[in-house]
């Protein structure tokens, strides 16, 4: 028997996405804010709210008193009080501001769909190809097997043959061996064939992942040139209203309030990016809603 030749060539799997602009940086309009603080306790109402923010006076309310309810445990009065006819407003402006924050939201939230999606096709054909290098390591492993009985049964026929024997029964032997090596040697070259079948199957699905690998770095380099962070004001405190201009999320908006709240008791900016009265939201911990130091210093400063 000749050697059946196995080569089996699986391509590879790649991957390089560049960092995407997650983060928007967002001020509070520190040049133009008032820092005077308020009568207190201050009644306020919801005023108007831009439907395309998707928000209702109830929502918005609830999370305004959040907002004023961390204030309020620091200063151990109740600084704020919902009044439906209060003339201290708060007041929701949809302009370009939040229609590029939601855009970018949407397209963030899209790419990482795709590259989840990507991700989990390249999982499973990474354990297809885990299992097509077994199976390679096997064929090889019985194609040795075969060779080495080949060589001994050849072996054997060669001396049946120089020893002139007219053992039948020695004859007999040698054929069944003869065709009992050749059947393995036929399925043998049929798990091959569908061996190289799923190699090159598996060669094509990965070059196809692959260039759809491509596309999302385009995508992703296309995103990032698009929404560059950028500083843009997200609310304005004025000592008659606070107007809210962009929010994120619920936990940002609610985070946005406390820090115009903040204002409208008087307090000013921090230095620490953490801080509710920092002037950049961006590197506040959203989920964790508290006072920091730096916050709880401005309060015992203003009293």
């Amino acid at each position: 028997m000749r050697k059946q030749g196995l080569a089996v060539i699986v391509a590879c799997l790649c991957m390089g996405l560049p960092n995407l602009s997650y983060a928007q940086n967002a001020s509070h309009t520190a040049g133009s804010h008032t820092h005077e603080s308020m009568q207190m306790p201050l009644h306020y109402r919801i005023a108007d709210i831009d439907p395309r923010f998707n928000l209702d006076s109830q929502q918005v309310l609830e999370l305004t008193q959040q907002a004023a309810k961390i204030w309020e445990q620091e200063t151990g009065q109740k600084n704020f009080v919902y009044d439906p006819q209060a003339e201290f407003t708060i007041n929701f402006v949809y302009d370009e501001r939040q229609q590029h924050s939601k855009n970018r939201v949407e397209n963030l939230d899209q790419l990482n769909q795709q590259q989840q999606q990507w991700e989990n096709q390249r999982l499973q054909l990474q354990q297809v190809k885990d299992e097509i290098q077994k199976m390679t390591a096997l064929i090889a492993s019985k194609q040795t097997q075969l060779t080495s009985q080949f060589q001994q049964y050849n072996a054997d026929v060669q001396r049946f043959n120089q020893l002139r024997s007219s053992s039948k029964q020695m004859a007999d032997q040698l054929a069944q061996r003869q065709q009992e090596l050749q059947l393995q040697s036929n399925s043998l070259k049929q798990e091959i064939a569908q061996h190289k079948q799923k190699t090159q199957q598996l060669n094509q699905a990965i070059q196809s992942l692959n260039q759809n690998n491509k596309q999302l770095v385009l995508s992703a380099n296309q995103f990032n040139k698009n929404f560059q962070p950028r500083l843009f004001h997200k609310g304005h405190f004025n000592g008659k209203q606070i107007y809210i201009y962009e929010f994120t999320s619920k936990e940002d908006l609610r985070l946005t309030l406390a820090h115009e709240l903040g204002h409208a008791l008087g307090l000013e900016h921090t230095d620490d990016p953490t801080s509710i009265m920092y002037p950049v939201i961006q590197k506040q911990n959203l989920q964790k809603f508290e006072l920091t130091k730096a916050d709880q210093e401005l309060v015992r400063a203003m009293n």
